[in-house]
């Protein structure tokens, strides 16, 4: 394997991992959540008993393909980055494709990134605390715009690194801040699913060796020291 680059995701990391979980990088994360030259080369093979994706699965899956590549054209040159379940994946705290697609943008971002969804068939469905929850209908996906507006967000928007998809230079959040956000979110979500997949996607980042339980708490400390104990409890 090449030295990482510079700022480059695989840069923060320790060079070890467990073989069946492993980093697979933003781009790799972002292929795996819709089309792809391995689906497309599935789609066009004709033999007997392959499965026929129906018309409405086939459309939906396409207008995914086409919102992913608009919203890294989009994202290229602006102050946003990449969390949750991308950003996660592509640190190897889990091991299945994303299933929707959550950035972090600067307060001034804000306007211009809802019409940009709306644009793309976007409707917003919900805000709570700094994080605006839209449905984007033609691809049915679910699209998480967190504003940072506390100095934990601040401090991972501002120190996040840099990646690439199909050429596009885009960012995202390092898997310290990751972890510590996610630590946030479980303490406002624990006894739900969604915070038992922050606890997953906390003790994932950790078994992989993309941070760690000091390196998290270091950043707790600055940001959020009453978030301690739900670390502890994280990883108890």
């Amino acid at each position: 394997m090449s030295p990482a680059p510079k700022g480059s995701p695989r840069a923060f990391l320790p060079s070890t991992k467990p073989a069946h979980q492993v980093v697979v990088g933003l781009e790799q994360a972002l292929w795996e959540a819709g089309p792809n030259p391995v689906t497309d080369f599935a789609d066009a093979l004709e033999c007997e008993g392959r499965y026929q994706m129906p018309p409405d699965e086939k459309k939906q899956w396409e207008a995914l393909g086409r919102f992913r590549d608009a919203l890294t054209e989009f994202l290229v040159g602006k102050d946003a980055a990449f969390i949750g379940g991308v950003a996660v994946r592509t640190y190897g705290g889990r091991t299945t494709a994303t299933v929707d697609f959550d950035f972090l943008v600067a307060p001034s971002l804000l306007k211009e990134v809802t019409s940009f969804l709306e644009g793309q068939g976007g409707t917003l469905k919900s805000t709570v605390e700094s994080t605006y929850s839209f449905h984007v209908e033609p691809c049915r996906l679910a699209v998480d715009v967190r504003v940072a507006e506390s100095a934990l967000d601040k401090e991972a928007l501002q120190t996040a690194g840099d990646s690439r998809f199909k050429g596009r230079k885009l960012r995202i959040v390092r898997p310290d801040f990751l972890a510590a956000m996610k630590v946030k979110a479980y303490s406002e979500r624990k006894g739900q699913p969604e915070g038992d997949q922050d606890q997953k996607d906390v003790l994932g980042l950790v078994h992989v060796g993309s941070t760690s339980p000091e390196a998290i708490r270091e950043i707790l400390k600055r940001h959020r020291p009453d978030l301690a104990s739900d670390l502890d409890e994280i990883l108890r």
